[in-house]
């Protein structure tokens, strides 16, 4: 697939540059040898880097490409920009369109079996070791299409810039968890009740990897 190819390119890429410039370490990459289609990799959202960090751990296991991200509606619009990021696997987030229509890429996107990234967060955590509050599309998501969960915890230093980058070689960290599903049967329809218990679900896996960091 071409998202697939152009995702392996562009990540070996960011791969040599994080192991140039940054103290890069990943652990847990023989969980990925669990993983099966399709999936959602839901992580914590702590910089810009986070997706391309998602995709340079998605190396250890190729074949798991193409995964697919959701971006925001203007980007992409922007002229070759827009083409550009959707060859690396973004799709529109459809804000203020109401969730349901949020989802329906991703959905579609599973179905297909394949992998989609998301943040339950939902925007960038600029405090460290601290977790936002999670939101529902991913449980839904995973609910909606049985869709296996795998838990990624991400570490980036706070105010992370072009220069400190260069310059200071920042410690950076990937931690992926074991794959899981959510339990059905738990959550026997998408109330309110049951998506928001499911979520708590996904950022408590979340949480156990990210609070083994030391900032």
């Amino acid at each position: 697939m071409l998202i697939a190819f152009f995702q392996i390119i562009a990540t070996s890429v960011v791969w040599a540059v994080l192991k140039i410039f940054t103290r890069f370490e990943i652990h847990g990459t023989e969980n990925l040898k669990e993983v099966s289609r399709p999936f959602v990799v839901v992580a914590n959202h702590e910089s810009v880097l986070d997706p391309p960090l998602i995709g340079v751990m998605l190396l250890h296991r190729p074949q798991l490409f193409p995964i697919r991200f959701m971006t925001k509606d203007l980007l992409i619009y922007i002229p070759i920009f827009g083409q550009i990021i959707w060859l690396l696997g973004a799709f529109r987030a459809r804000k203020k369109k109401g969730i349901g229509r949020s989802l329906l890429a991703p959905v579609k996107i599973l179905e297909g079996r394949n992998g989609v990234m998301m943040f339950p967060e939902a925007h960038i955590i600029h405090e460290r070791a601290h977790l936002g509050e999670g939101r529902r599309g991913a449980a839904i998501l995973a609910l909606t299409t049985k869709a296996q969960l795998l838990p990624v915890s991400l570490h980036t230093p706070a105010n992370l810039n072009l220069f400190t980058f260069i310059f200071t070689r920042p410690k950076i960290v990937v931690r992926v968890g074991t794959p899981y599903y959510l339990n059905n049967l738990d959550y026997p329809d998408f109330s309110d009740e049951n998506t928001f218990a499911a979520t708590k679900v996904i950022m408590q896996k979340i949480a156990d990897l990210y609070f083994q960091h030391k900032y």
